[in-house]
């Protein structure tokens, strides 16, 4: 497999209702809101967290260690528009649905059967807007509660 860059190449989808979340029909998919156009370049933050968990006895001088617990915070940053302001009027405080963010087809295109995703199911939180800077357009971030364990190798069917 060849490597990629992120642009032109990811797309980001908040999705209401997915059956199997292990397993989303791209009809699932693509009933959710795209919100691809929106999204800052460095704006997907799947936030994953791991810890370790010590496992040495007193015995040993090496700090030994075992895997332990994992979650995620998921955000996307995201722009305002003041036409068609769809990223800020999807994000409402309390929405709960999935986060489907596909790594390996064009942007714009639709995710294709047996294709690999990424589902995050989720909680919104309140939009938070973004302070102001010179030479920036108007953005906010959406952080999502992840409400119970991705599916990072999620596969795509029709």
């Amino acid at each position: 497999m060849a490597r990629f860059v992120y642009e032109e190449r990811t797309n980001v989808y908040w999705v209401v209702t997915i059956a199997t979340a292990s397993t989303p029909s791209v009809a699932e998919i693509t009933a959710g809101i795209n919100l691809t156009s929106f999204i800052t370049k460095d704006g997907v933050k799947p936030g994953i967290s791991t810890n370790n968990v010590d496992s040495a006895t007193i015995a040993q001088s090496f700090n030994a260690e075992v895997v332990g617990s994992w979650g995620a915070s998921f955000e996307l940053e995201m722009f305002r528009d003041n036409t068609a302001d769809t990223a800020w009027t999807t994000c409402v405080r309390g929405s709960t649905g999935y986060v489907v963010v596909d790594r390996f087809n064009t942007s714009g295109t639709l995710p294709t059967n047996n294709g690999k995703v990424e589902v995050y199911p989720a909680q919104m939180h309140q939009p938070r807007p973004l302070d102001s800077a010179q030479d920036t357009q108007v953005r906010f971030v959406e952080t999502f509660a992840v409400t119970s364990q991705p599916y990072l190798s999620a596969v795509a069917h029709t």
